[in-house]
């Protein structure tokens, strides 16, 4: 259980609080569609897309835990359709994953023509930010953003905490000043998560230190060191296991105080669920305990 000496932020996504005290709001729960290999043709898709959101949302409800949707886009052509998808299908807040910044930059541009920005958690802002991607970010402001602790040159804690408070040695100031610059007003930190060999436990351990530092919403995707797990690739039974092992991967955040989880794949919403309700659970009742938070009425304390 942990507290600390700086205030704790809460954002408001919506109806969707994140932040806090560990254990005072239930878990952001962010699974993910359109990532590679989900459909041969995506667009042939989206009534099964649709149905897994639903389903998400469901579990959401049942076990009081919060979530997202985020929405991988990997090229300028499919911004159209898939943004317009999120506008029409999802509630509220949405992630959109965009790897390259060219894309990025006309995803900004596109949601302003829809009137979409202020649903927007820009996914992400990190150490490849251009010029131009900063501009666009002025010009075209997301209401959230996930911003990537992500620092090769340091994998440590320290070096994600620097990439975030001042840039390290890679940027001329940290991407915390950046985005309070332009003018988003609701930064998510993320630690980073990194393949085992590659300081994948530095992304765990880095959550209290950021929460301590910086007080804000902290979390990350651990699931992707599991995808990058090369004796798993190997293994025989690996479809089978997937589920189980990231449920069980994305539990250590939790404990460490963490307010949100990229979890990965939305199909896997059912495991993913009940083991973050049962962790937020158990959380909750130690900060009750040890600290007397005061547990949202909106938790899996409450409901399972």
């Amino acid at each position: 259980m942990f507290s600390y000496t700086k205030e704790q932020k809460v954002h408001k996504l919506g109806d969707k609080k994140v932040g806090g005290l560990p254990g005072e709001y239930p878990t952001l729960m962010v699974g993910s569609i359109f990532y590679q290999g989900q459909f041969s043709d995506p667009q042939d898709s989206l009534e099964r897309v649709e149905k897994l959101i639903r389903r998400q949302n469901e579990l959401s409800d049942m076990v009081g835990l919060n979530c997202l949707v985020d929405i991988f886009v990997y090229e300028k052509s499919e911004i159209p359709w898939k943004v317009n998808f999120a506008l029409d299908v999802i509630d509220g807040f949405f992630s959109l994953d965009i790897p390259d910044a060219d894309v990025r930059i006309k995803a900004l541009e596109y949601l302003y023509d829809q009137g979409g920005l202020d649903r927007l958690v820009y996914n992400s802002v990190n150490l490849g930010i251009t010029d131009e991607e900063r501009l666009t970010l002025e010009e075209y402001t997301p209401s959230a953003a996930v911003l990537l602790g992500y620092n090769p040159q340091d994998t440590s804690t320290q070096g994600r905490l620097d990439m975030i408070k001042d840039g390290g040695v890679l940027l001329e100031e940290g991407l915390l000043k950046l985005i309070e610059d332009v003018g988003i007003r609701y930064p998510l930190l993320d630690t980073a998560a990194t393949p085992f060999g590659e300081g994948a436990s530095e992304a765990l351990r880095a959550i209290p230190v950021f929460k301590s530092e910086f007080g804000l919403p902290v979390g990350c995707a651990m699931h992707n060191a599991v995808e990058a797990w090369l004796w798993l690739e190997k293994y025989e039974h690996r479809t089978e296991i997937m589920p189980t092992v990231d449920a069980a991967v994305d539990a250590l955040p939790l404990i460490l105080g963490a307010d949100f989880v990229y979890y990965g794949p939305i199909e896997n919403a059912h495991s993913e669920f009940v083991t973050a309700a049962m962790v937020d659970r158990i959380v909750a009742e130690g900060a009750e305990s040890y600290f007397g938070t005061e547990i949202d009425e909106r938790h899996p304390y409450h409901t399972v």
